[in-house]
């Protein structure tokens, strides 16, 4: 997959849905869709901990310790995860070696993007003595602005067997890209403000009121899932199941299934356990982790979907949550990363909070070509920082004129953001895998 680099793309054709239901047709394939190699990559991954003195590798394989998507319907495995990211420890939470000490902020670059440039109007050229880069990591570089979204970026989404790239944004549009020219090749009507999009194998699940919207790129397949009461914000699929939360505060939950008439079947609605909007997911082990607008994380029993502990350490709402190892990472708009550890009674505790000066909006995890675990942290000033785990310590940052509420690991390397204002961006990390 490759992208023209750098240049801005014209905007596609508004297709206008009517309606909410069976957009099929204006997102189908005018051809059929290539089969290649699976998709091991999507915003939700999980890893597992690497050996940090494996050699450095030159060629370009990637890998991923997430399990695939597969079945004969739905595609979404019903098989228990063998590699879970978080397990319960013996040992106790005191133990912090490796994390650093608590309450430090990431180490400020030495690099500062000129604000004057940013905005298109820096007149001192070679003599500034500000960045004039996107990003101060070495090694990385934007290869392309996909532009045509007016609002915030909502979610962006990279289906297996797919040249497309999907975007949605509460401007209330769905935009599909093509991989190879960068070009908008549909933009669809959606009529509301989308909420949440996520890929996981052929399947595109899109976040809509009161409802989810079901799309594979494979079969064409486009399902329309009630049972939702409220905006969803936030969708996962873990243990053969798909998640969505929503604002009211309650968790819709389906069931995939073998069957190719109906996938996915209408499970249970996780109800009350929330007291605000449902705000973000992540799965580790056979647990799975929803993070609220009320401050609050739940961990929830993917067996039994009983609600097994809440982590209430946060102070404001919970944005992002990871797993990684043993640990979950949880950020919050109180200005804190928080890393929760498994106790001997089998609690999650906090055992290293990262106090920054802004609020903090977005996780993701990829690991580099050594197999080291870097993380990616969204800021309020449109700051991206890139640090090593589990010691923080900052490799570089990326820069955007907005707040980045959107990212998705991508194949080859390839890292996908989108900001607040509407700007999608596509980047290269050389020597990395995921």
């Amino acid at each position: 997959m490759s992208y023209k680099a750098p240049r801005r793309y014209s905007n596609g054709r508004n297709f206008g849905v009517e309606r909410q239901q069976d957009f099929a047709a204006d997102i189908a394939p005018r051809r059929p869709y290539e089969k290649k190699g699976p998709n091991k990559w999507s915003r939700n991954l999980v890893w597992t901990s690497s050996d940090g003195n494996m050699s450095r590798k030159n060629d370009t394989t990637y890998r991923s310790t997430k399990p695939q998507v597969s079945g004969a319907g739905a595609l979404v495995s019903n098989k228990q995860r063998k590699d879970s990211a978080y397990v319960q420890r013996s040992s106790s939470v005191s133990d912090t070696r490796g994390w650093g000490s608590n309450d430090k902020g990431s180490p400020k670059s030495k690099e500062c993007v000129c604000k004057f440039w940013k905005a298109g109007n820096c007149k001192k050229g070679d003599q500034c003595s500000f960045l004039h880069s996107w990003t101060c990591l070495p090694g990385m570089v934007m290869v392309a602005a996909l532009e045509g979204h007016k609002k915030d970026l909502k979610g962006i989404a990279l289906p297996q067997g797919s040249d497309k790239l999907f975007s949605a944004g509460s401007d209330g549009t769905l935009r599909i890209w093509d991989c190879h020219t960068g070009q908008c090749v549909h933009t669809i009507n959606l009529q509301a403000e989308a909420g949440s999009l996520m890929s996981e194998g052929p399947w595109v699940f899109l976040g809509l009121p009161n409802a989810v919207k079901a799309f594979n790129v494979q079969t064409s397949k486009d399902l329309h899932l009630n049972g939702v009461v409220g905006q969803v914000h936030a969708i996962i699929v873990g243990n053969g199941m798909l998640f969505a939360g929503t604002s009211s505060g309650s968790i819709s939950v389906w069931k995939a299934t073998d069957s190719k008439s109906d996938p996915f079947t209408y499970l249970t609605s996780l109800g009350g356990h929330h007291s605000g909007e449902v705000t973000c997911f992540i799965v580790g082990g056979q647990r799975l982790y929803s993070g609220s607008v009320d401050k609050t994380i739940k961990v929830w029993d993917l067996n039994t979907l009983e609600c097994t502990m809440t982590l209430r350490q946060h102070t404001d709402a919970v944005t992002s949550l990871l797993c990684w190892d043993q640990y979950l990472i949880s950020s919050s708009l109180d200005g804190t990363i928080k890393v929760w550890a498994c106790s001997d009674n089998g609690s999650l505790k906090v055992t290293n909070t990262r106090r920054q000066e802004q609020s903090v909006h977005t996780l993701c995890g990829m690991s580099d070509a050594e197999g080291k675990p870097i993380m990616f942290c969204s800021y309020q000033n449109g700051t991206v920082s890139i640090c090593d785990l589990p010691s923080f310590e900052e490799r570089g940052k990326m820069f955007s004129t907005n707040t980045v509420g959107a990212i998705t690991v991508g194949p080859e390397g390839l890292l996908f953001t989108g900001d607040k204002s509407g700007k999608l961006r596509v980047w290269n990390l050389a020597g990395t895998k995921v």
